[in-house]
């Protein structure tokens, strides 16, 4: 089965995997944003596997788009010339220079600043840790990695705010969309690792909850087209190929 490849015009073309927490956060973006975009999905089953798109079947058309292959990637047109960035943080900043109305970071320079501070911690810190926990197959290996994370979880705990509604407070900002994937991801850790978000993150466990509700969030919970399982159900059957060390996707390669 061939990934077509999509007719990029003067809109926004988001390319995205459904299971991907990277192309989640741009997706969540256009969202928040109001910006209309076509989303093209680039995830296929091979029929004969079972397994998704792997590192060496990526067409040539995407690879112009992006060398690396990867999503999220935004692509647009302007007169002849086809424009794209890929990376999920400079895509979100991208679309708050591209669409200045309703601004996901903060006009205020020491609080920006802050903002993108936490986005830099997170990036560094807990997402390596997420994917190495599951790609580690030695027990002892894998209780070492769960107490970083859950360190890391305890500082995330200590910098968001305590009023809320939202991480960084009264407005939904990029702070969210960066963290969001992940949280909405905590279950496959319990469901493979068996441990998850601490009992004492109460702020972390009441804020997720929140933005998790939140329409632009709620929009992206599609899953594989044609599936009848659960947007849950298709995370933990995606995941498993971490949990059992056989992903080969460009995030195991990178995290192990």
């Amino acid at each position: 089965m061939a990934l077509e490849a999509p007719v990029i015009g003067r809109q926004l073309t988001l390319l995205s995997a459904w299971f991907c927490p990277f192309a989640q956060r741009t997706w969540i973006a256009l969202n928040e944003k109001g910006i209309k975009y076509t989303l093209h999905e680039v995830a296929i089953k091979n029929p004969k596997t079972g397994l998704w798109n792997q590192l060496d079947e990526k067409p040539e058309w995407f690879l112009k788009l992006n060398p690396l292959g990867k999503v999220p990637t935004l692509a647009y047109k302007e007169g002849a010339t086809t424009h794209s960035v890929y990376e999920s943080n400079i895509c979100n900043e991208f679309l708050e220079d591209y669409h200045p109305d309703h601004p996901l970071f903060s006009t205020q320079p020491v609080r920006k600043a802050r903002e993108r501070t936490i986005i830099d911690h997170f990036n560094s810190k807990f997402v390596p840790l997420f994917y190495r926990v599951l790609v580690r197959q030695d027990k002892t290996q894998q209780q070492e990695v769960a107490k970083e994370i859950q360190d890391q979880l305890h500082w995330l705990e200590q910098h968001v705010d305590s009023k809320g509604p939202f991480f960084m407070g009264e407005e939904f900002s990029m702070v969210d969309i960066a963290l969001l994937p992940w949280f909405i991801r905590i279950f496959i850790l319990e469901h493979y690792r068996g441990f998850g978000l601490p009992k004492d993150c109460q702020k972390l466990a009441a804020w997720s909850a929140r933005a998790t509700k939140r329409q632009s969030v709620q929009g992206t919970f599609t899953g594989a087209e044609g599936s009848k399982a659960s947007y849950e159900d298709q995370l933990l059957e995606h995941y498993s190929r971490y949990a059992d060390a056989s992903a080969n996707s460009t995030s195991a390669h990178d995290f192990r």
